[in-house]
Parts: C-alpha cells; structure tokens; sequence
C-alpha cells in the first residue's frame, strides 16, 4: 500500500529540509512506524525543492509560489504521479485543494484529513467544506469530542468517519539518574506554555499560591514563551512565592527532556488545545499530569484514568487536585501513566490506529 501524507501549508521561510524534519520530529516519528507495514512518502512546501529520504521514508519537497499555493495544479498533479493508494491531508483548512485534489486522483483513492486544533470554517470556506466532506473518506481528530463543533456546524455530515487518533507524539524519555537525583522530585511540578489567556497562567499562578500555604515546600517551574501576560503574570507572585513559582523563559526544545524529568507532576491549564504536545512529551517522560477538563486531555488521560483533570478556569479546581497529588503513590501512577503513554500516545501507537483505519477503507 502507498500512504501519502499532504500539507497545503506553504512555510517559506523554511529552506533546510533537514532542519525543517528535525524541527518536525514529533510527527515523523509517526511515519517511520508506519513504514514498518506500507510504503510512506510525505510532501511538504518549504522553499527548497528535492526528495529525502531519511528512516525508510521520501521526503517530497516542493517550493510552490503564492497562485500556486491557492491553485494547487502543480502539487495535486505530483500527488497523483506519486500514484497514492490513500492520501492523509493535514489540516481541516484547506477545502478548495481538497476538491482539486479529488478531481485529480483516481476515483479509488482514498482521501483522509487530519485535524490539527482548526475550528469549523467561516464565510466561502464553509461551503466549501461541506462539499468536501463528500469526497472525505475519514477523519483522524484526537478525541471524538473535538470533532463536535466541526458536526454541529454541519461541516462533516457523517459521525462515522471520525476517528480518534492522537495528533502527534513524543521523542523524549525518562531518565532514572536524573529524577532519582533531584531533590524534592515528587514535590516539583511544571507547566510549559506561551503567556497568553488560552494557556491561561493566572488560573496557574493563583492555584498554585493556594496550594503553597497547604504544602509550602513544593515548587513549580513555568517554562515559557512570549510576554503577552508576562508582567500581569509576576504581578501574581509576591515575596512568599518567588523561590516556590519560578519563571524560566525560551528554553530550547531539546532542553525540555531534562526539565520534564526533574518534576514528577506537569500542569496545563489551557482552555483548548487540537492535542497537547507538551503534556505528551511530559508523560513520556512519565510526567502524572494534572490538566484542565478539555477534549484533547480527557482522551490523553483516558477520562481521568490517569492524572487529575479539573474544571478550565477554575483556580480552587486546579488547588485540589494539587492537593490530591500530594496522596498518591508516584511511582505506581508514574507506571500507569508510561502504559497510557505507550498504548494510546506513542509513535507506534498513532500509526496503528492509522493503518487500522486506512486499512478498513482498502
């Protein structure tokens, strides 16, 4: 079988295929599982023209201008010469390509789109979407739930062709040396996020501040970036707290593995999210998270059957189950947590649940 994953999406300020996959590998670790069972090739556009190939995978790139990003003759056609038995297309954004591209491929084809945190389309695009769907042969989103809004708005007509597959996985790992030498491992937490009010650091912060006048020797670290509520967020702390809540700005990625390994619990507060990365890569790095009541993080966490969810928005929500983390056992929740990861979140995970669906269609 011949699996094409598509992106419309034009990145040109991206030159170096190899730094763009590097930059990807949350993703590609996806399609070298995949290519343990079907041929897997996957296009990007970038502004770098050629094939790669890396882990038994091609690499197809193509330097489109901007007519040819929204008339998309050229790709659809290197699609079809690629000669694809299914074509995974990334993104829900994307309608009038998907028409062409249907137009284009063999009427056999399978065509499959995968969600990537979009919400339903507005104006001409709408539209557009609905006549999409005919040709849709199934969708992966990350939970059931987030492909609600998409039914609702009557932009996917059919509820069973959604299907609940994890967005993207995780390259990071535990490192035993690292947590057995940390002091005060199983009292340190951390929350990973841009400052703004989606990822919602004030309900964090004053959390938390409750939660230090309960257990005042635990610590939590906030890696972030950007400084849109940068100064609102400090305004939060005061003298009791600094040395407790520590901000820690624009951390490099391949920095994270360390950070995740030094805390036993991490924290998100967001409002919404098309997945979660960064509690992905904190519970491969056996991580228990304690996360905010959303589509994505019931799934990651199988509906609280690891971790503590609670209430989006709620400050006394996220202290108690803060507290409830202090009366666990660490190291039996870490394993049930690195078994979730395993079966539902990991690389081989997500690419089985692919192949089952794709599978099916064929």
């Amino acid at each position: 079988m011949n699996i094409i994953h598509l992106s419309y999406a034009r990145c040109q300020e991206q030159y170096d295929p190899v730094a763009w996959l590097n930059h990807l590998s949350f993703f590609t670790g996806i399609l070298e599982r995949m290519k343990e069972h079907s041929s897997v090739k996957s296009i990007h556009c970038i502004s770098y023209e050629g094939v790669l190939l890396r882990q038994g995978v091609e690499y197809h790139f193509l330097n489109l201008d901007a007519w040819e990003s929204i008339f998309p003759v050229r790709i659809n056609r290197y699609v079809k010469y690629l000669r694809p038995d299914v074509v995974v297309v990334h993104g829900l954004v994307f309608p009038w390509q998907l028409l062409c591209l249907r137009l284009t491929l063999k009427q056999q084809t399978k065509i499959v789109v995968q969600h990537h945190a979009e919400k339903p389309l507005r104006f001409h695009k709408k539209i557009l979407q609905k006549i999409a769907d005919r040709y849709i042969d199934a969708y992966f989103f990350a939970s059931h739930d987030l492909a609600a809004p998409w039914i609702n708005a009557r932009q996917i007509k059919d509820t069973g062709k959604i299907h609940e597959v994890m967005e993207v996985s995780s390259t990071f790992y535990t490192i035993e040396e690292i947590q057995k030498a940390t002091p005060d491992y199983s009292q340190t937490y951390i929350w990973v996020g841009r400052l703004d009010a989606n990822k919602d650091p004030f309900t964090l912060i004053k959390a938390f501040k409750q939660f230090i006048a309960i257990k005042p020797n635990v610590k939590l670290y906030v890696i972030f970036r950007g400084d849109m509520l940068l100064r609102k967020t400090k305004q939060l702390l005061d003298e009791g707290t600094n040395d407790r809540i520590i901000l820690i700005e624009d951390v490099n990625h391949s920095e994270l593995l360390q950070w995740y390994n030094q805390a036993a619990f991490v924290i998100s507060t967001s409002h919404y999210e098309g997945s979660g990365t960064a509690v992905c890569e904190a519970m491969s790095c056996g991580c228990i998270p304690i996360l905010s009541n959303i589509p994505s993080f019931r799934m990651m966490t199988n509906r609280a059957e690891v971790g503590f969810l609670f209430e989006t928005g709620d400050a006394d929500a996220l202290k108690n189950a803060l507290v409830k983390s202090t009366q666990i056992k660490i190291t039996e929740e870490q394993k049930r947590v690195l078994t979730q990861y395993e079966q539902q979140l990991s690389f081989r995970a997500i690419s089985s649940k692919m192949l089952s669906v794709i599978n099916e269609l064929t």
